[in-house]
């Protein structure tokens, strides 16, 4: 019995090499060999963090969460990768984990702080605040949504932009930020993130990953990716925090009777004139309907939803987004003169469509 358990206790060791001599392939091919410092916790560290594993976050799902800390941070918060781990699995695993240290400092992304590779179950580890909150629509009134919505755009840009290569999230998703306890989205979760080689424009990949409510047609159809993939999924994005996510999937499965497929659907969606029927309506319940000084806001915010899902003039840059985004949010302290009427005559006074 006992050269039974010193053959797995080998092959277990064998298995956590391996892992680490991946991490360390992905940490070269996507950090060029730079990359923030990646500290590596012992199984130990990490029981004695979580209290052994007792903090859980049941608010935060699909992966187990935990709270904890240590002598060094007061507030960690780690996630749990419980499952059985194949091949493929490892890889995306060591992808996230290298992406996730070169974007640490950007205030829009979750914090690495390190890992643990050699537990029976991979962890991750993140610097904590006093709350993390998933991204519920439900209970984001209209100018937190416009800020969310800049949180995210700024991060696509920082992934696009800050690198030699662009890197591409392409499966973007409502459920891929966190809020934490001053509002702030933050974007997690680079396991199927690609770079873009230098000199090109895209890239093909074998596998699809994502919801298909985010994937646009070349995507879909060739495997081509590229910085407009993430576009079209911000532009799905902008769409949900418009019309709220529930209601978004209600009228499209109405709409799939038709067989009629996503860009088309949508198009008809927002050929619709009056914002006080496009309008989430538990936002403009909130709202006690929509301020006339809102109504410009609005339209230009779905102006931009339509021009990143193609249905509108050029499609833009995730940077481009991020600065009509940041025009929209500074209208909201000067749009309004003293008599209460808005200085803006139409929505395309604050768009960037010429950058």
């Amino acid at each position: 019995m006992e050269w039974w358990k010193k053959k797995k206790a080998r092959a277990y060791e064998k298995k956590v090499r391996l892992i680490g001599a991946k991490l360390l392939e992905e940490v070269i091919e996507c950090c060029d060999g730079k990359s923030n410092p990646i500290k590596f916790f012992s199984p130990d560290q990490i029981l004695e963090a979580t209290d052994y594993f007792s903090n859980s976050l049941p608010e935060l799902d699909y992966y187990e969460w935990y709270s904890g800390k240590n002598e060094k941070h007061p507030m960690l918060l780690i996630k749990r990768c419980s499952r059985e781990y194949t091949y493929r699995e490892e890889e995306l695993l060591c992808r996230d984990i290298a992406i996730s240290s070169m974007v640490s400092g950007q205030k829009n992304f979750l914090k690495l702080v390190g890992c643990c590779l050699d537990s029976q179950d991979p962890v991750m580890v993140y610097h904590g605040v006093k709350k993390h909150y998933k991204l519920d629509l439900r209970g984001q009134p209209w100018i937190r949504r416009i800020k969310i919505a800049e949180d995210i755009a700024t991060a696509l840009a920082y992934l696009h932009t800050a690198f030699p290569r662009p890197f591409v999230y392409r499966t973007l998703d409502l459920q891929d930020f966190l809020l934490d306890e001053d509002g702030v989205a933050k974007l997690w979760d680079f396991s199927c993130c690609v770079s873009i080689p230098e000199g090109e424009t895209f890239v093909e990949v074998d596998d699809l990953a994502g919801t298909c409510d985010y994937l646009d047609h070349n995507y879909i159809l060739d495997g081509i990716v590229s910085e407009k993939t993430d576009v079209f999924a911000f532009g799905i994005v902008m769409l949900k925090f418009i019309i709220g996510d529930r209601r978004f999937h209600k009228l499209l499965k109405e709409e799939e009777e038709e067989e009629e497929d996503l860009l088309t659907w949508v198009s008809k969606l927002v050929d619709e004139p009056r914002m006080d029927v496009i309008a989430d309506s538990m936002m403009l319940q909130e709202m006690g309907g929509i301020p006339k000084q809102e109504i410009c806001r609005m339209e230009a915010f779905l102006m931009l939803s339509k021009r990143c899902i193609g249905l509108r003039g050029e499609v833009p840059t995730m940077t481009e987004v991020a600065k009509e985004l940041r025009m929209i949010q500074r209208s909201i302290a000067s749009s309004s003169s003293p008599s209460g009427e808005t200085q803006l005559d139409s929505a395309q006074d604050i768009s960037f469509s010429s950058c």
